[in-house]
């Protein structure tokens, strides 16, 4: 393994603050949540790599649904996939957040919610996305307005790493959960708003990555 590829998948402390971001085409990423069972999701984002194929489709809203069509081909240097924390991890406010937070699915009334579940009680959970139904099938995960993806950097050079990537701070993202943060109070969760639009409908492969 390079030395970059072991940066990239046993992330050290000192090697974190030493990590930057790359700004990518949101059109090109999806995050999906993966029935495993009746009540438990795994997540899997996606990478339009190339122009060649289309990676998934979408159908429908809330929610809305994902034909994973590179599962029907070769997506070798077509589409990329990441299914674990060796893939994909948080980065709010600039800072590298793979060592202190998981990202998870979780069950909530009638939807399943994208969190970032921190290591350590004195960080707040935080949201990053949602499905705006029940999935019956690969779901698209909607990303809350704030968030956006981006890619790892590691001295100029951008790695296959997926960021899902908030400008905020963790107390602000924290706060707008109705999570408190440390020493602090549970902020009341903001109003409800209609849920978003599906948005354009794309293709989506999975991809090695």
């Amino acid at each position: 393994m390079s030395a970059i590829g072991a940066l990239t998948h046993r992330l050290e402390p000192a090697a974190a603050a030493l990590f930057g971001k790359q700004e990518v085409n949101q059109n090109e990423f999806i995050a999906v949540a993966i029935p495993r069972g009746t009540t438990r999701y795994g997540l899997v984002i996606i990478e339009q790599q190339s122009s060649q194929r289309r990676c998934w489709s979408e159908s429908g809203s809330n929610p809305t649904n994902v034909d994973l069509l590179l599962l029907t081909f070769d997506f070798t240097g077509i589409c990329g996939r990441s299914t674990d924390s060796n893939g994909y991890s948080l980065r709010v406010s600039d800072e590298d957040l793979g060592l202190t937070y998981t990202l998870r699915l979780v069950n909530r009334g009638n939807e399943v919610v994208l969190i970032g579940d921190p290591s350590s009680s004195s960080q707040p959970q935080i949201e990053i996305g949602r499905t705006f139904g029940v999935p019956t099938g690969p779901t698209k995960i909607l990303l809350d307005p704030t968030w956006r993806f981006t890619k790892r950097t590691y001295e100029g050079k951008t790695l296959g790493h997926v960021y899902l990537t908030n400008n905020q701070t963790l107390a602000a993202l924290g706060a707008a959960a109705g999570c408190p943060a440390p020493g602090g109070r549970a902020a009341a969760p903001p109003p409800a708003t209609e849920p978003r639009p599906a948005g354009r409908r794309v293709s989506v492969g999975v991809g090695g990555g």
